[in-house]
């Protein structure tokens, strides 16, 4: 079991490194509670929306700026994000999205039913919970594999629509 999460945890780095310092990953992996900043930081890196100097605000600003995120739905930079605002961030950057209650209202509660419906967060946890920054990269983890298995099978699918169009169009 741990060998699987330092694997998940390592691919996770290996991912990010791209668009993130190596200081910055390490004070959100050592944080007791992930914070506003922080979480939208991860978000908006991944997106190029900000630089690795950015400040977490900065990168709250990016994603509100861009339409992921409504400002409602932000604290201040430095209070700790709940669970339920995590995911909303989560479902809105990597597109975690398959309930109708989603992509109609885009509110962290159905973001976090969404991410419990997937099982990236366990089905005890409460929307209000506050949780660590190695929970927090565990549940990014699971998003950008999602994000990326769900592009691989959108552009198999596109594939095979041109395929059959052009199929079609010859016979």
């Amino acid at each position: 079991m741990r060998q699987g999460l330092l694997v998940g945890l390592l691919s996770l780095l290996g991912v990010c490194s791209w668009a993130q310092s190596a200081d910055r990953i390490t004070d959100i992996l050592n944080s007791e509670t992930i914070t506003y900043g922080q979480a939208s930081y991860l978000a908006a890196s991944f997106l190029d929306l900000v630089n690795d100097s950015a400040s977490g605000s900065e990168a709250m600003d990016a994603l509100v700026d861009n339409g992921l995120i409504k400002a409602k739905h932000l604290g201040n930079e430095d209070d700790p994000i709940p669970l339920a605002n995590f995911c909303n961030i989560c479902c809105s950057t990597w597109y975690v999205v398959d309930s109708i209650g989603y992509c109609l209202f885009k509110s962290p509660y159905y973001a976090w039913k969404e991410m419990k419906a997937f099982k990236y967060i366990p089905t005890h946890y409460t929307g209000e919970k506050t949780i660590s920054g190695y929970e927090a990269l565990n549940i990014v983890t699971r998003c950008i594999e999602h994000h990326e298995r769900d592009s691989k099978e959108r552009k198999i699918r596109s594939a095979i629509e041109d395929y059959e169009a052009h199929r079609e169009y010859y016979w």
